[in-house]
């Protein structure tokens, strides 16, 4: 098993499998609330990534959009 680091010593973006993994989901779910605006994201070359204190203010401090 390899070691997984966390979201604080995880500098930059995350991906939608670190973010589940916080909020005890799955990636499908984060993509689904990105797209819905629920939570924000970036779209970098081809991919999505999150910026995860943006993200968890969004989620723990209700903030939307």
């Amino acid at each position: 098993m390899s070691a997984i680091a966390s979201p604080q010593q995880e500098r930059g973006k995350v991906t939608a499998a670190v973010i589940a993994r916080h909020y005890s989901t799955t990636a499908p779910t984060i993509y689904k609330w990105a797209k819905e605006g629920k939570i924000p994201s970036i779209r970098f070359q081809g991919t999505i990534r999150f910026d995860f204190e943006a993200v968890r203010q969004a989620i723990e401090g209700g903030a939307a959009r």
